[in-house]
This record gives C-alpha cells, sequence and structure tokens, in this order.
C-alpha cells in the first residue's frame, strides 16, 4: 500500500523516553505491518538538538521508504525542551558534552534499537561528528549507509559565523538564559503566534511552523544553556577532520556540503573531493541553508534517501 502523510502521522509516536538514564525525546515513526522492519533510520541531530525541529524531515523519509525501515530522532541530552531533570538521577548534569552526546547515543543505539540488525545514519551538522565517533563503536557489519549533512566536522572555530559566537558565548551565555527564563512569563498563546509567524514569514509550511513553534517556545532557561555550552565546546574541539575514520567507512558514507554555509569552510569540501575523489561527496546547488529544517525538511528528505539509496533501489 502507498504510504500518505495521514498514514504516517498516525504512525508517528512522540514520548520521552529514558536514555542512558536521561530524559529525552525521542520522535519514532514504525510501519505498521504483523513484521516489524529489520532496520532503523537514525536521525542525529545538529544544535540545538531538539526533534521537534526534524518531523517534517524524518516523515517524508519514512514516507520515501515505504516501510522498508523505522525513523528515530532523538534529541540531545539536556535539549528536550519541557522535560525536567530528575534529581535522583546520577546520568543528569548541569550540561552535556560532546563526549555525553555520544555516550547518549550509543546507548540508544545499543538498547532501545537493539533488535535492528540494519542500521541508516543520518547526521545533521554537529550530528555528524557525532555519527564519525559512533562509528568507531559500532559494529561494520551492522551499518548500511551514512549520510552526513552540511557537516561540521572540522575547523569549526575558523568558520565564519564560529568566528562570531566563539568570542559572544562567554559573554553572553547567562544573559541568553535569563532572557528565556523571563521570556517563560509572556502568555503561550502570544509566544506560539509570534514564533509561528517567524517560522511562517521563513517560509516553512503551517504544519511545519507549527512544529517549530512548538519546539522553541518550549526551551527552557537549563536546556538553552545546554546548547550554548555544547556549541562553545564545538568551537574548542571540533578541529582535526577524523580521516581515519572517515578511510574505513567511506565507501558507505555520502558528504552534502552547502554551497554557502557559515558553519563550514569552502576548503572543507574542496579538502574532501581532494582526499577521497570519485566518492559520494556533494556540494549543494539548490541554495538549501544549513538550518533546512526550518523551510527545505522534504526537498533535504528527497536529496538524504537519494544519496542513502540511490545504488539499492
Amino acid at each position: 500500500a502507498i504510504l500518505t502523510i495521514s498514514n504516517v502521522l498516525s504512525m508517528l509516536t512522540m514520548q520521552v523516553e529514558d536514555v542512558n538514564g536521561i530524559p529525552t525525546h525521542v520522535f519514532r515513526l514504525k510501519t505498521r505491518s504483523k513484521v516489524e522492519s529489520n532496520a532503523l533510520l537514525l536521525i542525529v541531530p545538529g544544535n540545538p538538538g531538539m526533534a521537534h525541529f526534524y518531523i517534517t524531515f524524518a516523515t517524508h523519509l519514512f514516507e520515501l521508504g515505504r516501510g522498508a525501515y523505522d525513523v528515530s530522532v532523538v534529541s540531545h541530552a539536556g535539549h528536550s525542551p519541557g522535560v525536567a531533570k530528575p534529581v535522583d538521577s546520577p546520568a543528569c548534569k548541569d550540561w552535556y558534552s560532546l563526549e555525553d552526546q555520544l555516550a547518549h547515543k550509543m546507548s540508544y543505539v545499543r538498547q532501545q534499537a537493539a533488535n535492528k540488525e540494519v542500521l541508516y545514519l543520518v547526521g545533521h551538522s554537529i550530528g555528524c561528528y557525532i555519527i564519525l565517533e559512533m562509528l568507531k563503536q559500532l559494529p561494520p557489519a551492522r551499518i548500511k549507509k551514512v549520510a552526513f549533512l552540511f557537516p561540521t566536522i572540522e575547523k569549526m572555530a575558523l568558520t565564519p559565523n564560529g568566528k562570531i559566537f566563539s568570542r559572544l558565548f562567554p559573554t553572553y551565555r547567562k544573559p541568553a538564559v535569563t532572557l528565556v527564563g523571563i521570556s517563560s512569563w509572556i502568555p503561550d498563546a502570544i509566544r506560539q503566534f509570534v514564533l509561528t509567524s517567524y517560522f511562517l514569514y521563513r517560509r516553512a509550511t503551517p504544519e511545519h511552523a507549527e512544529h517549530m513553534a512548538r519546539g522553541t517556545m518550549n526551551i527552557t532557561g537549563p536546556s538553552l544553556y545546554n546548547i550554548l555550552c555544547l556549541a562553545g565546546q564545538e568551537m574548542q574541539d571540533v578541529c582535526e577532520l577524523p580521516e581515519n575514520i572517515i578511510s574505513e567507512h567511506i565507501e558507505k558514507m555520502a558528504f552534502y556540503y552547502g554551497s554557502d554555509d557559515p558553519w563550514t569552510l569552502k576548503s572543507c569540501y574542496e579538502d574532501m573531493i581532494e582526499r577521497f575523489p570519485d566518492k559520494d561527496v556533494n556540494l549543494c546547488a539548490n541554495g538549501y541553508s544549513h538550518a533546512f529544517v526550518i523551510t527545505t525538511s522534504k526537498e533535504m528528505a528527497d536529496v538524504t534517501f537519494t544519496r542513502l539509496f540511490h545504488g539499492d533501489q
């Protein structure tokens, strides 16, 4: 049977799950077949790492797969909006580092996705870096294909945005968190209207604008603190290209760089082409932005599906 949006949405579950002892928003899309799929397409988000932003992207990828795989979007530890931190959980911290996010995603794969024999991994922005670290621990036979979308996997502090935000984060982190706390006093209806209007102005579809607004308006002070602290670490630690792990898995990898991405140097794409000639390394020719989840989720789902399955279907 052909999947439709209404059918897909009926298969979408949104819930808070315990992932490595940390309450985490996880969005799942599962087939309604009596025989459960043995394949999982796991989306590791960028930063902010909230699954809400990827609903349209994930839904369209699931549609395109026609039941060949389930889809999960796992929010980053500490980024889940509106999720209280249990005081009795030793795994919960004030903020979670890149190493913590790696352990968090590996826990999901080993526990919640233990029954999935085949993995398709899709990373966006810093999610690509996390996936590269995951590949050092996952059995190669379990990995079918990996897609890196607008990857931030090297030289982050040298990028146009990196140069700006590296200076801003130390000074403005606490005022930003305070401002978010103050904004929570604004009635929800007003915040929902303002944010939805903004995303509509950015040319998001009405349905997607609602998802984006809902995720944004529920950001708390602690979740923003996590977002900003992680971003600060990215500037400091994401420096050298992990060439060895890429070389080991390059035949299963597809890279998709932005043509005008302020979070990635143009030379990074050029260096990848030079290092790995004739491999699946692509430069966007459509003008899609780094924050594609705002306006081009479906278009990027088409790109991702093509890169993952162009040799299989």
